[in-house]
């Protein structure tokens, strides 16, 4: 495996989706590779360490998820705004997003595709699908993950780090905010 980032593993590898960011997934099957932007992601449990995503059965790597049955969620920084926002509105029927964007990557020993410039992925096997009609809840157990070591470490996200700052989606044309912690 040849992933840029410094690797850190947590023992709660869910930890590093556990504030919902939007991400970039991606996911490959025969030579087809796809990445796309979605916001509605869960982490449903530790143990086994688990997450969920749900996509719409029109998009391109709905099909190579479900073939391959694997995934990696990748987590942006605010420095990848304008990736998250074209791989959400262009079709991989349209366009190789990955060339157009400039999107480098390495493969895993898993055969998933890891975004070079993101600042933490899990990577998923498909343990079930559960049909939603237009779209399709995949769940996926957790088989690596790891995060930039400014970004994420000891269990927990620096937030002080700019270059640590993900996305969420507000659902409302567009609108992205990031999280700063509270002080209580």
């Amino acid at each position: 495996m040849n992933i840029t980032m410094k690797k850190t593993i947590s023992e709660k590898p869910t930890r590093l989706i556990y504030h919902n960011p939007v991400s970039l997934i991606t996911s490959n099957y025969k030579g087809q590779k796809n990445v796309f932007t979605v916001s509605w992601l869960s982490v449903i449990s530790n143990d086994p360490p688990s997450v969920m995503i749900s996509v719409d059965k029109k998009r391109a790597s709905f099909d190579l998820i479900e073939k391959s049955k694997k995934f990696v969620i990748n987590v942006p920084n605010v420095k990848m705004l304008k990736d998250v926002i074209y791989c959400g509105n262009v079709s991989k029927r349209e366009k190789d997003k990955f060339k157009e964007r400039n999107l480098m990557f390495s493969i895993s020993e898993n055969d998933g595709i890891i975004l070079n410039d993101v600042v933490a992925f899990v990577e998923c096997k498909t343990t079930m699908e559960v049909d939603l009609g237009k779209r399709m809840l995949f769940i996926g157990e957790i088989v690596d993950a790891g995060a930039d070591e400014e970004a994420y470490s000891d269990g927990k996200w620096n937030l002080k780090n700019e270059n640590s700052k993900t996305l969420s989606f507000l659902g409302e044309n567009g609108r992205y905010i990031t999280i700063d912690e509270i002080k209580n």
